[in-house]
């Protein structure tokens, strides 16, 4: 079946790009809500733990994410990566740049920033300036996985409208 897309001439063939392209977006879009809601809620909520129950509380918080925030997030962080060489043919470059790049710097923003400021808080305890640094870091993860979302809701809609 031959359809037109953007005024290109493109061939639906019966492959796994699509679905990856559906789960990626779904997958993001997870990983994207995790994130405002670490901004918005959990992070901040620090500061109301008593300073003599932080240690413990941060402890038990990470025993609680592993499953729900850090296995979708990476895995969000690399398939988006990875996204320019596993796109549908007809999602353009540009858009798969853009979830790359969201990819990336959320990948770098938690490795290089929000790990080291968790870290920290496991060992110092409750800190203000820990915190605010947590919260810039997850603000970049955040706009980021939020751009990646954004991109990939774009290239599913045209995928979809080009299979109707």
């Amino acid at each position: 079946m031959s359809t037109v897309v953007a005024d290109r001439p493109f061939r639906l063939r019966t492959s796994w790009r699509p679905a990856h392209l559906v789960g990626l977006t779904a997958l993001t879009a997870y990983s994207t809500g995790i994130g405002w809601q670490a901004q918005l809620v959990s992070y901040p909520l620090y500061r109301a733990v008593p300073a003599s129950d932080f240690l413990a509380y941060h402890a038990q918080y990470d025993r609680a994410i592993p499953l729900v925030v850090i296995v979708p997030g990476f895995l969000t962080f690399l398939t988006c990566a990875a996204f320019p060489w596993t796109r549908p043919a007809a999602v353009s470059r540009r858009l798969a740049g853009v979830v790359a790049a969201g990819g990336l710097v959320s990948l770098v923003a938690t490795v290089a920033w929000a790990i080291p400021m968790h870290d920290r808080l496991d060992r110092i305890g409750q800190s203000a300036a820990t915190i605010d640094s947590l919260l810039d870091a997850n603000l970049v993860r955040s706009l980021a996985l939020t751009a990646s979302t954004a991109a990939l809701l774009v290239a599913t809609s045209r995928i979809t409208r080009a299979i109707r």
